[in-house]
């Protein structure tokens, strides 16, 4: 029984295994492996992406979450091209603006 009284599994997906994978790696790996994701970050070209966030270094907004001040208008969206997207199984988009996978597929639940 879960804390909000149902008992649910969470569906495997590409991205609940990619997670899953990355919580049992050494944290020396595991920062790695976000290194090497962030050099096949496209959030540099996305319309959206602007000078603040280029000055406040802000990318990889999939995994880190939304721009704490720099984002406030949406331009449009490359995140379903992205190849970090992509290889992570991700599902939602608008990251920089709406939070990380992880804030979208709970609020999502949330709205159920």
């Amino acid at each position: 029984m879960s804390l909000f009284g149902k008992h649910e599994a969470m569906p495997e997906d590409a991205y609940v295994n990619m997670q899953k994978q990355m919580m049992m790696m050494p944290k020396d790996q595991m920062m790695g492996k976000m290194m090497e994701l962030a050099k096949m970050c496209t959030c540099p070209s996305c319309p959206t992406y602007n000078e603040c966030a280029k000055n406040a270094m802000e990318t990889m907004f999939c995994n880190r979450g939304m721009s704490f001040h720099c984002i406030k208008e949406m331009k449009g969206c490359i995140c379903p091209t992205c190849p970090v997207a992509k290889m992570q199984g991700l599902t939602h988009q608008s990251f920089c603006a709406m939070g990380n996978e992880k804030t979208q597929r709970f609020n999502g639940m949330l709205k159920e």
